[in-house]
Protein backbone atom coordinates (compact mmCIF):
# COMPACT_ATOMS: atom_id res chain seq x y z
CA UNK A 1 0.00 0.00 0.00
CA UNK A 2 1.48 3.51 -0.90
CA UNK A 3 0.44 7.45 -0.36
CA UNK A 4 -0.79 7.13 -3.47
CA UNK A 5 -3.35 4.48 -3.61
CA UNK A 6 -2.34 1.31 -6.05
CA UNK A 7 -3.92 -2.13 -5.87
CA UNK A 8 -4.21 -4.01 -2.53
CA UNK A 9 -3.60 -7.61 -2.07
CA UNK A 10 -6.41 -9.98 -3.61
CA UNK A 11 -7.22 -11.40 -0.43
CA UNK A 12 -10.22 -10.91 2.12
CA UNK A 13 -9.56 -11.12 5.75
CA UNK A 14 -11.45 -10.34 9.22
CA UNK A 15 -10.38 -7.23 10.55
CA UNK A 16 -9.31 -8.99 13.85
CA UNK A 17 -6.99 -11.03 11.72
CA UNK A 18 -4.92 -7.35 10.74
CA UNK A 19 -1.07 -7.64 12.29
CA UNK A 20 -0.78 -5.27 15.29
CA UNK A 21 -0.01 -1.97 15.19
CA UNK A 22 0.21 1.50 16.91
CA UNK A 23 -2.08 4.59 15.30
CA UNK A 24 0.01 7.91 16.93
CA UNK A 25 -1.89 9.87 18.62
CA UNK A 26 -0.51 12.81 16.97
CA UNK A 27 -2.06 11.99 13.34
CA UNK A 28 -5.10 14.00 12.32
CA UNK A 29 -7.65 12.70 11.05
CA UNK A 30 -10.43 13.60 8.43
CA UNK A 31 -13.73 11.83 8.22
CA UNK A 32 -15.13 12.71 5.20
CA UNK A 33 -18.91 11.65 6.45
CA UNK A 34 -22.38 9.69 5.93
CA UNK A 35 -24.63 12.22 8.05
CA UNK A 36 -24.69 15.22 9.09
CA UNK A 37 -23.06 15.86 12.90
CA UNK A 38 -26.74 16.86 14.58
CA UNK A 39 -28.66 14.06 13.60
CA UNK A 40 -30.77 12.51 15.98
CA UNK A 41 -29.08 8.93 15.53
CA UNK A 42 -25.12 8.68 16.05
CA UNK A 43 -23.96 6.52 13.69
CA UNK A 44 -20.65 5.05 12.34
CA UNK A 45 -18.56 8.07 11.69
CA UNK A 46 -20.35 9.82 15.31
CA UNK A 47 -19.15 7.31 17.38
CA UNK A 48 -15.14 7.39 15.35
CA UNK A 49 -14.96 11.06 15.79
CA UNK A 50 -15.48 10.97 19.09
CA UNK A 51 -13.29 8.03 20.27
CA UNK A 52 -10.60 9.10 18.44
CA UNK A 53 -10.68 12.80 19.56
CA UNK A 54 -11.03 11.03 23.37
CA UNK A 55 -7.79 9.04 21.97
CA UNK A 56 -6.06 12.49 21.23
CA UNK A 57 -6.51 13.12 17.53
CA UNK A 58 -7.38 16.34 16.36
CA UNK A 59 -10.27 15.27 14.38
CA UNK A 60 -12.55 17.53 11.46
CA UNK A 61 -15.60 15.97 10.83
CA UNK A 62 -16.93 17.32 6.82
CA UNK A 63 -20.74 16.56 6.92
CA UNK A 64 -22.02 14.78 4.22
CA UNK A 65 -23.00 16.65 1.02
CA UNK A 66 -25.32 13.19 -0.09
CA UNK A 67 -25.63 11.38 -3.32
CA UNK A 68 -29.11 12.30 -4.14
CA UNK A 69 -30.96 15.19 -4.83
CA UNK A 70 -32.77 17.01 -2.11
CA UNK A 71 -36.67 16.49 -2.46
CA UNK A 72 -39.09 19.82 -2.96
CA UNK A 73 -42.10 17.51 -0.79
CA UNK A 74 -39.76 16.43 2.31
CA UNK A 75 -39.43 18.76 5.33
CA UNK A 76 -36.45 17.44 6.41
CA UNK A 77 -34.56 17.63 3.02
CA UNK A 78 -35.64 21.55 3.15
CA UNK A 79 -34.65 22.30 6.91
CA UNK A 80 -30.89 20.37 5.79
CA UNK A 81 -30.54 22.70 3.07
CA UNK A 82 -31.31 25.79 4.78
CA UNK A 83 -29.58 24.95 7.64
CA UNK A 84 -26.45 23.68 5.62
CA UNK A 85 -26.82 27.57 3.87
CA UNK A 86 -26.67 29.29 6.98
CA UNK A 87 -23.64 27.25 8.44
CA UNK A 88 -21.15 26.73 5.35
CA UNK A 89 -19.17 30.58 6.20
CA UNK A 90 -18.46 29.52 8.90
CA UNK A 91 -15.55 27.65 8.12
CA UNK A 92 -14.88 24.54 10.85
CA UNK A 93 -16.14 24.93 14.46
CA UNK A 94 -15.80 22.91 17.21
CA UNK A 95 -18.26 20.68 18.64
CA UNK A 96 -20.63 22.37 20.57
CA UNK A 97 -20.57 19.95 23.47
CA UNK A 98 -16.51 19.34 23.95
CA UNK A 99 -14.38 21.92 25.06
CA UNK A 100 -10.88 20.01 23.94
CA UNK A 101 -10.36 21.40 20.76
CA UNK A 102 -9.47 17.97 19.45
CA UNK A 103 -13.32 17.70 17.29
CA UNK A 104 -14.27 20.28 14.67
CA UNK A 105 -17.34 20.29 12.36
CA UNK A 106 -17.17 21.54 8.90
CA UNK A 107 -20.46 22.18 7.02
CA UNK A 108 -20.06 22.23 3.52
CA UNK A 109 -21.80 23.16 0.52
CA UNK A 110 -21.93 21.05 -2.65
CA UNK A 111 -24.32 20.00 -5.27
CA UNK A 112 -25.82 16.30 -4.79
CA UNK A 113 -24.16 13.65 -6.98
CA UNK A 114 -27.47 13.22 -9.00
CA UNK A 115 -26.55 16.39 -11.05
CA UNK A 116 -25.08 16.62 -14.54
CA UNK A 117 -21.64 15.40 -14.56
CA UNK A 118 -19.56 18.25 -15.37
CA UNK A 119 -21.81 20.68 -12.33
CA UNK A 120 -20.78 17.86 -9.71
CA UNK A 121 -17.27 17.66 -10.76
CA UNK A 122 -16.55 21.41 -10.60
CA UNK A 123 -18.91 21.11 -7.11
CA UNK A 124 -16.31 18.82 -5.80
CA UNK A 125 -13.38 20.75 -6.76
CA UNK A 126 -14.70 23.57 -4.75
CA UNK A 127 -15.76 21.24 -2.19
CA UNK A 128 -11.95 19.94 -1.88
CA UNK A 129 -10.57 23.85 -1.60
CA UNK A 130 -12.82 24.12 1.22
CA UNK A 131 -12.00 20.89 2.85
CA UNK A 132 -8.36 22.17 2.35
CA UNK A 133 -8.62 25.33 3.74
CA UNK A 134 -10.02 24.02 6.85
CA UNK A 135 -7.09 21.86 7.17
CA UNK A 136 -4.82 24.26 6.73
CA UNK A 137 -7.01 26.85 9.52
CA UNK A 138 -6.78 24.00 11.65
CA UNK A 139 -2.91 22.87 10.97
CA UNK A 140 -3.64 19.28 10.09
CA UNK A 141 -0.66 18.57 7.94
CA UNK A 142 -0.83 14.92 6.05
CA UNK A 143 -3.96 13.82 7.40
CA UNK A 144 -5.47 10.25 7.90
CA UNK A 145 -8.20 10.94 4.94
CA UNK A 146 -11.51 8.14 5.87
CA UNK A 147 -14.33 8.35 4.27
CA UNK A 148 -18.07 6.83 4.44
CA UNK A 149 -19.22 7.08 1.16
CA UNK A 150 -17.86 6.44 -2.40
CA UNK A 151 -18.29 10.57 -3.83
CA UNK A 152 -15.49 11.73 -1.47
CA UNK A 153 -12.93 10.06 -3.55
CA UNK A 154 -12.98 13.16 -6.03
CA UNK A 155 -11.05 14.70 -3.39
CA UNK A 156 -9.04 12.88 -1.18
CA UNK A 157 -5.74 12.90 -3.25
CA UNK A 158 -6.09 17.08 -2.53
CA UNK A 159 -6.01 16.83 0.85
CA UNK A 160 -2.31 15.23 1.13
CA UNK A 161 -3.31 12.41 3.07
CA UNK A 162 -0.76 9.91 4.50
CA UNK A 163 -3.79 7.14 3.96
CA UNK A 164 -6.58 7.11 2.87
CA UNK A 165 -9.61 4.84 4.24
CA UNK A 166 -12.73 3.36 2.55
CA UNK A 167 -15.22 2.60 5.36
CA UNK A 168 -18.61 1.32 3.59
CA UNK A 169 -21.80 0.48 5.21
CA UNK A 170 -24.34 -0.22 3.43
CA UNK A 171 -25.01 -0.44 -0.29
CA UNK A 172 -25.47 3.28 -1.38
CA UNK A 173 -25.73 1.90 -5.12
CA UNK A 174 -28.90 0.36 -3.80
CA UNK A 175 -30.03 3.65 -1.98
CA UNK A 176 -33.18 5.48 -3.44
CA UNK A 177 -33.14 8.12 -5.75
CA UNK A 178 -29.08 8.10 -6.93
CA UNK A 179 -27.89 7.26 -10.33
CA UNK A 180 -26.96 3.29 -9.63
CA UNK A 181 -24.32 3.50 -12.47
CA UNK A 182 -22.72 6.48 -11.23
CA UNK A 183 -22.32 5.21 -7.43
CA UNK A 184 -21.27 1.75 -8.55
CA UNK A 185 -18.11 4.07 -11.08
CA UNK A 186 -17.44 6.22 -8.19
CA UNK A 187 -17.00 3.46 -6.07
CA UNK A 188 -15.00 1.04 -8.10
CA UNK A 189 -12.58 3.83 -8.54
CA UNK A 190 -12.77 4.60 -4.60
CA UNK A 191 -12.18 1.00 -3.69
CA UNK A 192 -8.68 0.83 -6.05
CA UNK A 193 -7.67 4.39 -4.50
CA UNK A 194 -7.55 3.27 -0.74
CA UNK A 195 -5.13 1.86 1.65
CA UNK A 196 -7.57 0.41 3.52
CA UNK A 197 -10.54 -0.65 2.89
CA UNK A 198 -13.30 -1.51 5.18
CA UNK A 199 -17.23 -3.25 5.05
CA UNK A 200 -19.27 -3.65 7.75
CA UNK A 201 -21.17 -7.03 6.93
CA UNK A 202 -20.63 -10.47 4.43
CA UNK A 203 -22.15 -9.12 1.28
CA UNK A 204 -20.75 -5.72 1.05
CA UNK A 205 -17.03 -7.76 1.90
CA UNK A 206 -18.12 -9.62 -1.67
CA UNK A 207 -19.65 -6.81 -3.54
CA UNK A 208 -16.24 -4.78 -2.64
CA UNK A 209 -14.10 -7.44 -3.79
CA UNK A 210 -15.55 -7.61 -7.09
CA UNK A 211 -12.59 -4.74 -7.90
CA UNK A 212 -9.64 -6.48 -6.14
CA UNK A 213 -7.82 -5.93 -3.34
CA UNK A 214 -7.68 -6.57 0.50
CA UNK A 215 -11.21 -6.01 2.12
CA UNK A 216 -11.66 -6.26 5.72
CA UNK A 217 -14.21 -7.12 7.79
CA UNK A 218 -15.50 -4.57 10.30
CA UNK A 219 -18.91 -5.70 11.36
CA UNK A 220 -21.20 -2.67 13.12
CA UNK A 221 -21.09 -2.16 16.87
CA UNK A 222 -22.71 -0.42 19.51
CA UNK A 223 -22.25 1.74 22.85
CA UNK A 224 -22.53 -1.02 24.84
CA UNK A 225 -21.98 1.34 27.91
CA UNK A 226 -24.55 3.27 27.19
CA UNK A 227 -27.62 0.93 25.93
CA UNK A 228 -26.99 -1.53 29.08
CA UNK A 229 -28.25 1.00 31.82
CA UNK A 230 -31.72 -0.47 30.63
CA UNK A 231 -30.57 -3.76 32.28
CA UNK A 232 -27.89 -2.60 35.21
CA UNK A 233 -29.93 0.76 36.19
CA UNK A 234 -33.62 1.26 37.20
CA UNK A 235 -34.12 3.98 34.75
CA UNK A 236 -37.77 6.29 35.28
CA UNK A 237 -40.24 5.07 32.59
CA UNK A 238 -40.24 8.59 30.24
CA UNK A 239 -43.29 10.61 30.68
CA UNK A 240 -44.59 9.82 26.78
CA UNK A 241 -44.41 5.94 27.86
CA UNK A 242 -47.21 6.63 31.09
CA UNK A 243 -50.47 5.03 30.27
CA UNK A 244 -49.75 3.55 27.30
CA UNK A 245 -50.33 -0.53 27.02
CA UNK A 246 -47.81 -3.60 28.21
CA UNK A 247 -46.09 -5.32 26.50
CA UNK A 248 -44.69 -2.81 24.23
CA UNK A 249 -43.23 -3.65 20.83
CA UNK A 250 -40.57 -0.85 19.77
CA UNK A 251 -38.64 -0.21 16.86
CA UNK A 252 -35.82 2.74 16.50
CA UNK A 253 -34.72 4.06 13.65
CA UNK A 254 -35.27 5.84 10.29
CA UNK A 255 -38.83 5.18 9.65
CA UNK A 256 -38.15 5.31 6.04
CA UNK A 257 -40.36 3.20 3.02
CA UNK A 258 -37.31 2.27 1.27
CA UNK A 259 -36.08 0.47 4.10
CA UNK A 260 -38.68 -0.60 6.62
CA UNK A 261 -41.95 -2.94 6.29
CA UNK A 262 -44.99 -0.74 7.01
CA UNK A 263 -47.40 -3.57 5.48
CA UNK A 264 -45.44 -5.74 8.24
CA UNK A 265 -45.82 -3.35 11.35
CA UNK A 266 -49.52 -3.35 10.22
CA UNK A 267 -49.75 -6.19 10.48
CA UNK A 268 -48.18 -7.14 13.57
CA UNK A 269 -50.08 -4.11 15.18
CA UNK A 270 -53.20 -5.63 13.71
CA UNK A 271 -52.85 -9.27 15.18
CA UNK A 272 -51.33 -8.23 18.70
CA UNK A 273 -54.15 -5.53 19.87
CA UNK A 274 -53.00 -5.46 23.25
CA UNK A 275 -49.72 -4.88 22.74
CA UNK A 276 -48.74 -0.76 21.69
CA UNK A 277 -45.98 -0.81 18.75
CA UNK A 278 -43.48 2.09 19.76
CA UNK A 279 -41.99 3.84 16.71
CA UNK A 280 -39.01 5.84 17.28
CA UNK A 281 -36.96 7.84 14.72
CA UNK A 282 -37.63 10.40 12.23
CA UNK A 283 -40.69 9.82 9.55
CA UNK A 284 -39.50 9.39 5.67
CA UNK A 285 -35.77 10.31 5.87
CA UNK A 286 -34.38 9.22 2.72
CA UNK A 287 -37.13 8.10 1.12
CA UNK A 288 -37.23 9.81 -2.89
CA UNK A 289 -41.51 9.40 -2.66
CA UNK A 290 -44.23 10.60 -0.46
CA UNK A 291 -44.60 8.02 2.14
CA UNK A 292 -46.88 5.10 1.50
CA UNK A 293 -50.45 4.88 2.41
CA UNK A 294 -49.48 1.97 4.74
CA UNK A 295 -48.23 4.71 6.87
CA UNK A 296 -51.37 6.39 7.23
CA UNK A 297 -53.12 3.28 7.84
CA UNK A 298 -50.63 2.49 11.04
CA UNK A 299 -51.15 5.63 12.21
CA UNK A 300 -55.12 5.03 12.59
CA UNK A 301 -54.36 1.97 14.85
CA UNK A 302 -54.87 2.61 18.55
CA UNK A 303 -52.34 0.70 19.80
CA UNK A 304 -49.60 2.55 17.19
CA UNK A 305 -47.29 5.29 18.98
CA UNK A 306 -44.96 7.29 16.67
CA UNK A 307 -42.67 8.57 19.39
CA UNK A 308 -40.67 10.66 16.81
CA UNK A 309 -36.53 11.16 17.26
CA UNK A 310 -35.11 10.67 20.67
CA UNK A 311 -31.51 11.78 21.89
CA UNK A 312 -29.48 8.95 22.16
CA UNK A 313 -28.97 9.37 25.65
CA UNK A 314 -32.46 9.11 26.41
CA UNK A 315 -33.08 5.46 24.36
CA UNK A 316 -31.75 3.14 27.44
CA UNK A 317 -35.16 4.52 29.16
CA UNK A 318 -37.26 3.56 26.85
CA UNK A 319 -35.87 0.47 25.85
CA UNK A 320 -36.30 -0.89 29.89
CA UNK A 321 -39.92 -0.02 29.28
CA UNK A 322 -40.20 -2.50 26.47
CA UNK A 323 -40.74 -5.89 25.98
CA UNK A 324 -39.54 -6.74 22.73
CA UNK A 325 -37.43 -4.95 19.91
CA UNK A 326 -38.10 -5.46 15.96
CA UNK A 327 -36.15 -4.96 13.16
CA UNK A 328 -39.02 -5.03 10.38
CA UNK A 329 -36.89 -4.31 7.40
CA UNK A 330 -38.00 -5.17 4.08
CA UNK A 331 -35.81 -7.81 1.55
CA UNK A 332 -34.37 -5.82 -1.47
CA UNK A 333 -30.88 -5.10 -2.49
CA UNK A 334 -30.21 -2.21 -0.06
CA UNK A 335 -31.43 -4.05 3.46
CA UNK A 336 -29.25 -7.68 2.47
CA UNK A 337 -26.17 -5.47 3.06
CA UNK A 338 -27.27 -4.58 6.09
CA UNK A 339 -25.92 -5.52 9.45
CA UNK A 340 -27.73 -2.88 11.59
CA UNK A 341 -25.88 -1.36 14.92
CA UNK A 342 -29.38 -1.46 16.20
CA UNK A 343 -29.57 -5.01 16.78
CA UNK A 344 -26.11 -4.94 19.33
CA UNK A 345 -27.64 -1.93 21.38
CA UNK A 346 -31.27 -3.92 21.18
CA UNK A 347 -29.45 -6.98 22.71
CA UNK A 348 -27.14 -4.41 25.33
CA UNK A 349 -30.97 -3.47 26.50
CA UNK A 350 -31.44 -6.89 27.12
CA UNK A 351 -34.45 -7.27 24.79
CA UNK A 352 -35.50 -9.87 22.66
CA UNK A 353 -35.31 -9.43 19.12
CA UNK A 354 -37.23 -10.53 16.28
CA UNK A 355 -35.93 -9.68 12.78
CA UNK A 356 -36.90 -10.21 9.19
CA UNK A 357 -34.99 -13.50 7.53
CA UNK A 358 -32.27 -11.41 5.87
CA UNK A 359 -28.73 -13.22 4.99
CA UNK A 360 -26.81 -11.36 7.89
CA UNK A 361 -28.75 -12.36 10.55
CA UNK A 362 -28.94 -16.40 9.12
CA UNK A 363 -26.29 -17.53 11.81
CA UNK A 364 -27.08 -15.49 14.66
CA UNK A 365 -31.01 -16.80 14.62
CA UNK A 366 -29.04 -20.27 14.47
CA UNK A 367 -27.12 -19.37 17.75
CA UNK A 368 -30.24 -18.20 19.40
CA UNK A 369 -29.52 -14.24 19.39
CA UNK A 370 -32.62 -13.44 18.11
CA UNK A 371 -35.50 -14.64 15.76
CA UNK A 372 -36.06 -14.13 12.29
CA UNK A 373 -39.40 -14.80 10.07
CA UNK A 374 -39.61 -15.24 6.13
CA UNK A 375 -42.97 -13.84 6.43
CA UNK A 376 -45.74 -11.95 8.49
CA UNK A 377 -47.40 -14.50 9.70
CA UNK A 378 -44.06 -15.55 10.94
CA UNK A 379 -43.04 -12.66 12.16
CA UNK A 380 -46.03 -11.97 14.27
CA UNK A 381 -45.70 -15.78 15.56
CA UNK A 382 -41.74 -14.67 16.31
CA UNK A 383 -43.41 -11.82 18.36
CA UNK A 384 -45.41 -14.12 20.53
CA UNK A 385 -42.84 -16.24 21.19
CA UNK A 386 -40.44 -13.44 22.33
CA UNK A 387 -43.16 -11.72 24.34
CA UNK A 388 -42.93 -15.46 26.91
CA UNK A 389 -39.09 -14.74 27.03
CA UNK A 390 -38.41 -15.04 30.80
CA UNK A 391 -37.20 -11.45 32.33
CA UNK A 392 -33.54 -13.00 33.38
CA UNK A 393 -32.97 -13.52 30.00
CA UNK A 394 -32.07 -9.90 30.00
CA UNK A 395 -29.01 -10.81 31.46
CA UNK A 396 -27.66 -13.31 28.81
CA UNK A 397 -28.51 -10.98 26.11
CA UNK A 398 -26.42 -8.00 27.41
CA UNK A 399 -23.46 -10.75 28.00
CA UNK A 400 -23.95 -11.41 24.03
CA UNK A 401 -23.75 -7.76 22.86
CA UNK A 402 -20.90 -6.85 25.00
CA UNK A 403 -18.35 -8.38 22.57
CA UNK A 404 -19.66 -5.83 20.42
CA UNK A 405 -19.01 -2.55 21.86
CA UNK A 406 -16.67 0.57 20.65
CA UNK A 407 -13.95 0.53 22.90
CA UNK A 408 -12.65 -3.20 21.61
CA UNK A 409 -13.53 -1.55 18.11
CA UNK A 410 -11.60 1.37 18.22
CA UNK A 411 -8.31 -1.07 19.18
CA UNK A 412 -9.49 -3.15 16.17
CA UNK A 413 -8.72 0.42 14.28
CA UNK A 414 -6.18 1.45 15.84
CA UNK A 415 -4.37 -1.79 15.09
CA UNK A 416 -5.79 -1.83 10.95
CA UNK A 417 -4.67 1.36 10.63
CA UNK A 418 -1.34 1.53 12.80
CA UNK A 419 -0.06 -1.44 10.64
CA UNK A 420 -0.99 -0.42 7.19
CA UNK A 421 1.07 3.17 8.36
CA UNK A 422 3.80 0.91 9.07
CA UNK A 423 3.73 -0.88 5.43
CA UNK A 424 3.69 2.44 4.23
CA UNK A 425 6.36 3.27 5.79
CA UNK A 426 8.56 -0.02 4.98
CA UNK A 427 7.52 0.37 1.10
CA UNK A 428 9.61 3.99 1.71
Amino acid sequence: MTATGGPHAMTTAPADAAPRGELPAHVPIVLLASACWDTPTPTNVHHIARRFADRGHKVLFVESVGLRRPRAFSTHDRRRVQQRLGRWLRGPVPAEDRDDERLFVLSPVAFPGSVPRSLVSLSMQWLGRSVGRALRTLDMQHPLVWSFLPNWGEIVDGLHPRLVVYHCVDHYAANPGVHPDKIEDLERRMVARADVVLASSPPLVQRLQRWGGEVLSLPNVADVELFSRAVTDDLPEPRELAGLARPRLVYVGNLAAYRLDFELLHEVARALPDAELVLIGVLGMGDTAPLPAAVRRLQQLPNVTFAGPRPAAELPAWLAHADVALIPFLDNDHTRGSLPLKLWEYLAAGLPVVATDLPNFESLAERGVLRTARDRPGFVAAVRAALDDPPEARADRLAESRGHDWPAQVQRLVRILGDALCRQAEQH
